[in-house]
This record gives structure tokens, C-alpha cells and sequence, in this order.
């Protein structure tokens, strides 16, 4: 799918003629030009010639040395609307100055029109300077035709910059373009893998977990822990069997990031199963297990966290889990927190004392004396 694409987007490409275009062109044959773009009244725009200097002018300034020059210039172009978009244009495609292009490539997002789509799409894969695919990413997002989606995937698939590819990504999340995403799923090397990944995570693309299974098992530890955080952002309990292999990754992090997302989830199996890290070797993935098991908030956790609250782990451990036993707001956590304030190290008595005051309404001499305090 992604390759039809691209090659749809080709030939839509080579069909162009060599000058600029006077008229959007269609990037690919297979949409059609879509209706007045929503910036449209920038186009009607009319600057006032008397009071501004020529359109060519202000397009050299875009490489002032004077980084206010610059600036100000780029505003009175976008102020000019469409009159400034054919010096944009000319601008973006032959300046020799990266400068001026990507700050061409700028003006044009902010105008907002249409007739930008083809050269901001041949500036984003041809372009020398990662700078400017960068922008030209930036300004067809900001234009919002959704015929901009193909050269972004293309950009996400084959960019050398790793910052492009990133621009490229949050553009199709923009335009929810959940297709494209698991396109690259599917036929993506690993940075594009791992960019669409949190793509489809952002846009809570349920239907799209499946594709998530093959790649709990990917050799990349970094790719897995993005699976983990994807399955989290769906929020919902279909994705936690696809959490599972999370759960017993041989690196920490994703068992972390698993932990985290269960918290995401909620529920009595997202309970259970990050109780079940409470065991887990590594600290860390205990800590984000504790803190995981306030946030989800069911009494059901409320026997394993006193024991952890009394066992023998790590101090920072034991105190977050007397914060948990605060979320879960049970009443028979106040016994063993008053006990935790007397029996426990310090920093764990301090977050006892805190679940008492701010979650159960006792004041700290009741906390320390085991009641009897202040209300």
C-alpha cells in the first residue's frame, strides 16, 4: 500500500510542468482537488502597497544577516496573503540560500494556500537541506489538504534526516492518517517503524493493535517500548493480552513502560497484572509497578502493597506504596499507614503521614500517635 502511494504520488509529480504552478495541481491522480481551502480568505487578501515594500524585496530579506530583518520580513509576506505566494514559490524552488527557503517554506504554511502543495511536497523529498524538508513538513500540515499525506509518508519512510522524518510523523498525526501509519508498520525500516508506532498510539487507532503482535518480539528494545506505550494510549482492555509479552521483556525499560500503560488501562486484569511486577528484579520496574497500582486505584491491591510497605525493599519503593494505599482511598489502609509512621524509615513515614492528611483527612498527630490527633 505504501508503495502505491508513492508511486501514485509520482505520477502525479512528473506530470508537473517546469514553471510554477498558477493553480493547485493534484499531488496524485486519484484525489481530486478538494474544495477552497479553509485559509481561503488569505487569499483575497490585498497588502498595502503604499505602506509596504516590494514583494521581491522582502523575499531577499529572508537572508538578511539581521535576524530581525528576517522576521519581519517573513511577516509581511504572510500579511501580503496570496499576492506573496508566487515570490514564495519562486523562492522555495531556485534560491540558492537554505535560509531563504525554509523561512519561503514558513511564509507559505502561514498563508495557507493551496497553490503551495506541490512545491512544499518537491521541497520536502528533493531538497538538499534538511532544514528545509523540515519546514516544507511544517507548512503542509499547516495547509491541511490531505493530499499532502503521500510525499509525508514518503518523507517518514526514506528521509536520512531523523528530524524530518519526526516533522513528517507529527504532520500524517495531524492529519489522522492512521493508513499510512500502518503502512509503514508493515514495509518500514525501524526508525519508521518506531515514528509510526507512536503515531498510531497518538491517534488511539484501535483497530490497527494487531499489528503490534510481530513486533512485541522485534530485536529492537526501543521499538518494544513503544509498542508498550501505543498499548497504553488506546486505553481500553483489548490491548492488555497484547501487553503481556511486555510484562516478561528481558529489558527493564519496556517492562516499565508496560507497567505504565496498565495504569493507562485500569481495571481488575490491568490490576492483577501489574501486581504481578511487584516481583520484578529490576527496582525500577517495581517503583513504575507501585506507583502504577495507585494510579489504576482498586482495593484489590491493597494486601500487596502493605507488604510492600512493611517488606524489605528499597526505601523510595516502600514509601511510594504508601502514596498508592492513599490512592486507593480504602479505609483499612489508615491502620497500616499510622503503623507505617511509627515503624518505617523516614521517608516512608513521610508519605504515610501525607496519605493520612491529604487523602483520609488526619491530621499528622493522629498519623504519628495512631489517632487521636486534629482532624
Amino acid at each position: 500500500m505504501l508503495r502505491s502511494l508513492i508511486m501514485l504520488y509520482q505520477d502525479g509529480y512528473n506530470d508537473l510542468a517546469s514553471d510554477l504552478p498558477a493553480a493547485p495541481t493534484p499531488i496524485y491522480r486519484s484525489i481530486k482537488a478538494s474544495t477552497a481551502s479553509p485559509r481561503e480568505s488569505l487569499k483575497e487578501k490585498k497588502p498595502k502597497m503604499a505602506a509596504m515594500k516590494p514583494l521581491s524585496e522582502l523575499v531577499r530579506a529572508l537572508g538578511d544577516e539581521d535576524y530581525f530583518k528576517r522576521q519581519s520580513a517573513a511577516w509581511r509576506l504572510v500579511e501580503a496573503g496570496g499576492e506573496a505566494v508566487a515570490p514564495l514559490l519562486a523562492a522555495l524552488g531556485g534560491d540558492p540560500d537554505p535560509q531563504v527557503r525554509f523561512k519561503a517554506a514558513w511564509a507559505l504554511g502561514k498563508i495557507g494556500d493551496e497553490r503551495g502543495l506541490e512545491p512544499l511536497a518537491r521541497a520536502l523529498l528533493e531538497d538538499e537541506d534538511p532544514a528545509v524538508r523540515e519546514w516544507a513538513a511544517s507548512a503542509l500540515e499547516a495547509i491541511g489538504d490531505p493530499r499532502a499525506v503521500p510525499p509525508l509518508a514518503q518523507s517518514l519512510a526514506t528521509d536520512p534526516s531523523r528530524e524530518v522524518r519526526l516533522r513528517s510523523s507529527l504532520a500524517l498525526g495531524a492529519f489522522g492518517a492512521v493508513e499510512a501509519f500502518e503502512d509503514l508498520l508493515r514495509e518500514g525500516d525501524l526508525e519508521a517503524r518506531r515514528m509510526a508506532v507512536m503515531g498510531v498510539g497518538r491517534l488511539r487507532s484501535m483497530g490497527s493493535m494487531e499489528l503490534f503482535a510481530p513486533l512485541s518480539g522485534d530485536a529492537d528494545p526501543e521499538l518494544r517500548r513503544r509498542v508498550a506505550w501505543s498499548l497504553g494510549e488506546m486505553g481500553a482492555s483489548g490491548a492488555l493480552p497484547l501487553l503481556l509479552p511486555a510484562l516478561k521483556d528481558d529489558g527493564p525499560v519496556v517492562r516499565m513502560e508496560a507497567a505504565k500503560a496498565l495504569a493507562k488501562i485500569g481495571g481488575e486484569e490491568a490490576c492483577r497484572m501489574a501486581a504481578s511486577l511487584l516481583d520484578d528484579p529490576d527496582p525500577r520496574v517495581r517503583l513504575s509497578a507501585v506507583t502504577s497500582l495507585g494510579e489504576i486505584g482498586l482495593a484489590d491491591a491493597l494486601d500487596r502493597l502493605v507488604e510492600v510497605l512493611f517488606g524489605e525493599d528499597e526505601e523510595e519503593i516502600r514509601a511510594w506504596a504508601a502514596w498508592s494505599l492513599g490512592e486507593i482511598d480504602d479505609i483499612r489502609a489508615i491502620e497500616p499507614l499510622q503503623e507505617a509512621c511509627v515503624k518505617c524509615p523516614p521517608k516512608v513515614r513521610e508519605k504515610a503521614l501525607d496519605s493520612l492528611e491529604e487523602v483520609f483527612g488526619m491530621g499528622r498527630a493522629a498519623g504519628k500517635n495512631g489517632g487521636g490527633g486534629d482532624p
